[in-house]
């Protein structure tokens, strides 16, 4: 059984949203490129010095802490997408009323099922929800947040 219709629209809706954001940050960073680089050009071109350009803001040196930061953020980040997905795969596979098996062996009878098809259908009274497998996506988060803990651990030994 396929994803709810509505899921996939709310996902479709979901990346098209996140598309357009990035698109939108993308054409302002260019244009603000483009318009330092008009300016430079006339500046050349009439003459004068080329006007200062912003200097890259000043970062703090690099802090082992951050590793440790990063780190916990994804393993936290990864074992609450597991546990979401867990508890929506098991909350997902419930046990369908008698109404809707009847409904569902009528339409099957209206089809041309045989009797057997028919009796199936009326003694099948779970509904499958999505596979807990899909947990497992979670994984991926744990693993980035793992391997930044392991980096931290390491850059702590060295510098001590």
């Amino acid at each position: 059984m396929g994803m709810p219709l509505v899921g996939v629209a709310v996902f479709a809706l979901v990346v098209t949203l996140a598309t357009i954001l990035i698109m939108a940050a993308m054409a302002s960073r260019y244009k603000q490129r483009e318009l330092q680089h008009q300016e430079r050009m006339a500046a050349l071109a009439r003459g004068e010095a080329l006007p200062q350009s912003d200097p890259a803001p000043d970062r703090a040196p690099f802090n082992p802490r951050v590793l440790l930061l990063r780190g916990l953020l994804w393993l936290c980040t990864g074992l609450a997408i597991t546990v979401l997905l867990t508890g929506i795969a098991l909350l997902g596979q419930h046990q369908e009323p008698a109404w809707l098996r009847v409904d569902h062996a009528n339409a099957a009878k209206a089809a041309g099922a045989s009797e057997a098809e028919i009796v199936q259908i009326m003694n099948d009274r779970h509904s499958e929800g999505p596979n807990p497998g899909i947990a497992l996506i979670g994984l991926i988060p744990i693993a980035v947040g793992v391997a930044y803990l392991i980096t931290w651990r390491a850059e702590r030994r060295v510098n001590t």
